[in-house]
């Protein structure tokens, strides 16, 4: 990898934590999934899949090596590889759409999992955590479906430029 590469890289995960300290102040609505996905799709594989990663490391040495912080060192190179997969090979913006709203909807219950496993809920108990961590959920998910629709298409070419 050249310097260059490893500059774009460094520089598109700095880009990204700042998407995703900037989204935490904002419930319901944030652009980082979004972003995560058009990382994945437009920048080679390789490439997109450092990003993430290296924003990973950011978020463990800002935050700590928490459960929550090792689950999206998990869940979200994780979701690179799911959207460079699918993306590459159906070039539809509805298609990415629906994708980026079901992997985001999905996001924070995947992040709650360990919680909700080790914190040993009745089935009740975990049915309305489940639901009420749905409303924040959803929120998230149509973000990303339209912000993939709207700014999907003008952001990739400028990334494809910057490439």
């Amino acid at each position: 990898m050249s310097v260059k590469e490893m500059t774009r890289v460094s520089l598109l995960a700095t880009l990204l934590f700042i998407i995703y300290s900037c989204g935490s102040m904002v419930m319901y609505v944030e652009l980082f999934n979004f972003t995560v996905l058009l990382y994945s799709v437009t920048l080679p594989k390789k490439h997109a899949f450092l990003t993430v990663l290296l924003f990973c490391l950011l978020l463990l040495l800002v935050y700590g090596i928490q459960l929550w912080t090792l689950m999206y060192a998990l869940v979200f190179p994780s979701y690179t590889l799911i959207y460079h997969l699918f993306g590459k090979r159906l070039k539809s913006e509805y298609f990415l759409a629906v994708l980026g709203f079901v992997l985001a909807f999905l996001c924070g219950t995947l992040i709650d999992l360990p919680f909700m496993m080790m914190s040993g809920m009745t089935s009740k108990a975990l049915w309305i955590r489940l639901l009420l961590g749905f409303q924040v959920s959803l929120g998230n998910g149509l973000s990303t479906f339209l912000a993939t629709l709207f700014l999907y298409p003008p952001l990739s070419k400028v990334i494809k430029k910057m490439s």
